[in-house]
């Protein structure tokens, strides 16, 4: 049981969706309790297609926009239809923390039951106000109005031709809304981030200090005094400019041969500071005058604020790359494309293990301006541009560099930046890659990576837009359970080794914490997950192999750590006893029942012949595996193919079950 999929994985999402629906209706069932089916499906799909995809990480502003927004655009049924769905979604979130598949992230169930009771009152009137639904959900709803049954698609197929015919005129102020709603709705899932660590928080305020972008800008506010009096196209006096370029070290020529300075937007270094300036806040222009704003004194004083309200003001068009007056073609389309580029550039350099080799974001930046505008370029014509383009971009990198934002450096590149120069990547054109098998296997070429300060930055910005954006040492105080599903499923092998470091010393120590984190995985409810959690916890530390042999013997983790280790190739079948296999071949089935279904479990289990499968299942529901729910579930299918088979002894169920297979 994942509580992440990969956006086009189908079958997992679907084969997990059915698991978790499964039990929680078991679990319900055993408190009494009645679901809806539908609505726990409905709330895995929210967060399955929501920006971070993380199934099981809710929060009460989460539960609110579910309730009131989402499933009022998205499930066409009356409010007395959908009377069970906010009891649901709240048992539903019980269950998550109960069974340890809680994301850490989230809030605690306290504030989600009070979220779920505070979108319950309302979500009657928002179910029932037309202006919430979504525009297939208004057709749909009329249909139903006008008498159609919305389970005979034929008749609602027959309402909806009618309906574009004209014949079934809705609301077009109302229609109107719903459109333009929909088509403002923000993008889909996000790239997932790797895990980054960042220096302790004095580190970071001292690197701030010493970083020449807030050392000038202060010096830049300083000299702004009680005013300055701007000319009258708002740009700074000459004469102050030549005091500027001295006073804050530029690097501005201010009497470059053949290029006279005229005014103070010939300079480009002090351009770039003066419209930081601004667009940081630490002064405005008021009536021709330049002058400090009093609110930001704060800010002024805070270096790290300071440093990171000014990088968030970098990908703006004009404000790096573009020089006064006349500018090459390539230079002005890296510059009017910059609030596009440069956020897409800082996302891909962060959380890199490895410094990217510039030529690489050279290209792939290329190829997007590319794509984003028309060019229409003679062959002869584009390459001296893409040369251009690149001079213009390692520009950029260089000021980044300047305030203090990346790292340049030399050296050969990672061999991971070549593994995708192949003729299966779609995304790299053959010229494309090319030229950047010929451009990396040089022993020495420009790479970059993002400084501390930056990545701390670009971090709060993924956060900001609701990304999943991991920062090793960030679930210190998880729950046991919830650390190892987030480590397991978002964090490479170091980051996680770290992260469970980190944990162990917050928690009394290794013997201590081990015992915790061993005790969660023993009450993990589901095979798959348990094996991974317990596959992470024993690989990221020392010794880890010798504890999954002391673990043999343990009655609720035995069966994972034995199918670990052959899995490992540390132990073979005949090493196992006679209890030890027994135990094995059932927790086969039990993961095989999780990730597949009961479908397909079924049809593996037709194809034992019947006094085998017989002696099979009695074998494995006596074997005294620790997860009594799964063998539950698999008397069930063991039944299910007993009663098929005994019905038609020619094996119709296998065969069916093989076509179903074959069709998903």
């Amino acid at each position: 049981m994942r509580t992440y999929y990969d956006e086009d994985d189908y079958d997992g999402f679907e084969a997990g969706q059915d698991l978790l629906i499964r039990r929680l209706t078991a679990w319900a069932a055993a408190q009494g309790r009645e679901i809806e089916p539908d609505a726990v499906a409905l709330a895995l799909q929210f967060r399955h297609t929501s920006v971070d995809g993380r199934l099981a990480c809710w929060t009460a502003a989460l539960v609110q926009h579910f309730l009131l927004r989402y499933v009022p655009r998205t499930l066409s049924a009356t409010a007395a239809d959908a009377v069970l769905v906010p009891e649901t979604v709240g048992l539903f979130l019980r269950y998550l923390h109960e069974t340890g598949l809680a994301d850490p992230m989230g809030d605690p169930p306290a504030d989600l039951e009070e979220a779920v009771a505070k979108a319950a009152a309302d979500f009657p009137a928002a179910m029932a106000d037309e202006r919430n639904f979504g525009v297939g959900k208004y057709w749909v709803m009329t249909a139903i109005r006008h008498g159609v049954d919305p389970t005979d698609h034929d008749a609602l197929n027959a309402f909806f031709a009618e309906a574009r015919a004209g014949r079934h005129g809705g609301d077009p102020e109302l229609l109107a809304g719903l459109v333009a709603r929909e088509a403002d709705e923000p993008a889909g899932r996000g790239l997932p981030q790797l895990p980054v660590s960042l220096p302790p928080e004095p580190e970071l305020v001292e690197a701030a200090e010493r970083s020449t972008l807030v050392v000038k800008l202060r010096n830049f506010v300083d000299w702004v005094g009680d005013g300055r009096t701007l000319t009258g196209t708002g740009t700074l006096k000459l004469a102050h400019a030549r005091e500027l370029v001295a006073l804050l070290d530029t690097g501005d020529e201010l009497d470059e041969a053949g290029r006279p300075v005229r005014t103070s937007a010939d300079l480009p270094h002090l351009a770039i500071l003066f419209e930081l300036a601004k667009r940081t806040r630490v002064v405005r222009v008021v009536k021709g005058k330049l002058v400090r704003v009093a609110k930001a004194a704060p800010l002024l004083n805070d270096a790290l604020a300071l440093w990171t309200a000014a990088f968030d003001a970098l990908p703006e068009p004009g404000l790096l790359v573009k020089p006064s007056g006349w500018a090459p073609g390539y230079a002005v389309l890296l510059d009017e494309l910059l609030g596009v580029v440069l956020p897409d550039v800082l996302n891909t350099i962060y959380g890199v293990p490895a410094p990217i080799p510039v030529v690489r974001l050279v290209e792939s930046t290329w190829l997007a301006c590319a794509e984003l505008t028309y060019t229409d370029l003679q062959p002869l014509t584009e390459s001296l541009w893409r040369d251009g383009f690149a001079a213009e971009f390692r520009r950029l990198l260089a000021k980044l560099a300047e305030f203090g934002a990346v790292e340049l450096a030399q050296g050969p590149a990672d061999p991971s930046y070549t593994q995708d120069l192949v003729p299966e990547n779609p995304e790299l054109p053959p010229d494309a890659q090319a030229r950047l098998r010929t451009a990396l296997d040089a022993p020495s070429l420009d790479l970059v990576r993002l400084t501390p300060l930056a990545t701390r930055a670009v971090r709060a910005k993924l956060l900001r837009e609701g990304r999943v954006a991991p920062l090793v040492g960030e679930l210190a105080d998880a729950a046991p359970a919830g650390l190892l599903g987030v480590v397991t499923e978002h964090y490479s092998e170091e980051a996680a080794a770290a992260e469970i470091s980190g944990w162990l010393a917050a928690h009394g120590g290794r013997e201590a914490g081990l015992a915790l984190l061993l005790d969660a995985v023993r009450r993990c409810p589901f095979r798959a997950r348990a094996s991974v959690m317990l596959d992470v916890v024993t690989g990221s530390l020392p010794g880890g192999e010798a504890l999954l042999h002391d673990l043999r013997a343990d009655p609720g983790l035995g069966p994972v750590a034995t199918r670990l280790l052959v899995d490992r190739g540390e132990l073979v079948l005949e090493d196992l006893d006679e209890r030890e296999a027994l135990l094995g071949v059932a927790e086969q089935f039990l993961v095989m029942l999780e990730a597949a279904g009961s479908e397909a479990t079924a049809a593996t289990l037709a194809e034992v012949p019947g006094d085998e499968r017989g002696g099979l299942a009695r074998a494995i529901l006596a074997s005294g595996h620790p997860d009594q729910a799964g063998l539950a579930e698999l008397a069930e299918v063991f039944e299910q193919v007993r009663a098929v088979r005994t019905a038609h002894p020619l094996g119709g169920l296998a065969r069916s079950a093989r076509k179903g297979k074959r069709r998903r």
